[in-house]
């Protein structure tokens, strides 16, 4: 059996047949694939490589998928990884894998009360949704909440009007333009450098489809770092791009903070911020349900 340095050195080999294979370390990434960083030295220079395996069944998108999904993002606006090499043979390592460029940057931890950060947030949200979609690899299509929405809707007893209620809706038809959406956007995706976003990370949940999906998304972990208030910037900001639907946003924000009640316990995060998202999500179902409610 090859050893974890023999697996790496193949794949340095690939990548840079004049290079040397100098460390490989893990990085910490989310919680359905390994990412490894390879430094390799290039004559004078020390070049860095990610290696991001096929993540688990909850992956929406493949690692192929990924991989022609950053080489074909067209917009300057969206800063991504180069993606340099894909291997679906499993003969160097047990799954399939693709390499890409290692992009230099800090994930950002606002402080209590900062709110800064939002507006270049929303504005980045706003560059992926203008993404032409032209030339992207096939992605799967999201644009209803109700899809999937009652297996998530949580089950105790004192959700029972909810769950009545969003089973009683009829599906509406999607009338607006599909735009390409991350599907998994928050600070822990973005690179920062110099107040900048300098990198969009982990397109493993990307899409096409309402724009509003993903901005349900972002708002509720706006929400996690920036309270209500921060919602209302983030919310503000994007306003200006799009024309919010607020009873589609409200589906989406239901359907959201469901599924994250639903797969919380599987990602294994510290205590402290599994109840202060659980403590959010709840707030965020009888918010939101309030409001719709209103709007039937």
């Amino acid at each position: 059996m090859k050893t974890d340095k023999e697996r790496f050195l193949k794949i340095t080999e690939i990548l840079s047949p004049e290079g040397a294979l100098i460390d490989f370390s893990r990085l910490e990434g989310g919680v359905s694939c390994d990412v490894v960083l390879l430094k390799v030295r290039e004559g004078t220079k020390i070049k860095k490589f990610v290696v991001r395996t096929e993540g688990l069944p909850m992956s929406e998108n493949t690692v192929e998928t990924q991989f022609y999904l950053l080489k074909s993002i067209s917009n300057k606006q969206v800063p991504t990884a180069e993606a340099f090499y894909f291997d679906n043979s499993c003969e160097i390592l047990d799954k399939p894998f693709m390499v890409m460029s290692f992009l230099e940057g800090q994930i950002f931890e606002p402080k209590e009360g900062e709110f800064s950060f939002l507006e270049i947030m929303a504005k980045q949200l706003i560059y992926i949704h203008q993404t032409d979609i032209t030339y992207l690899p096939e992605l799967p299509v999201r644009i209803d909440p109700l899809d999937e929405l009652i297996s998530y809707l949580p089950k105790e007893s004192r959700w029972d009007e909810l769950n009545s209620f969003i089973k009683g809706l009829n599906k509406e038809k999607f009338e607006g333009e599909k735009v390409f959406l991350h599907g998994d956007f928050w600070l822990g995706n973005l690179l920062w450098k110099d107040s900048l976003i300098v990198g969009v990370l982990d397109w493993e949940y990307a899409a096409i489809g309402d724009p509003l999906s993903d901005l349900a998304v972002a708002c509720l972990e706006v929400r996690y770092e920036a309270g209500i208030e921060g919602v209302d910037i983030f919310k503000y900001t994007y306003s200006n791009f799009l024309d919010i639907d607020e009873y589609r946003l409200s589906l989406w924000l239901i359907f959201v903070a469901s599924s994250t009640l639903h797969f919380i316990d599987e990602w294994k995060l510290p205590n402290k911020r599994k109840k202060k998202m659980i403590k959010e999500a709840t707030s965020t179902i009888e918010e939101e349900f309030n409001k719709i409610k209103n709007y039937v």
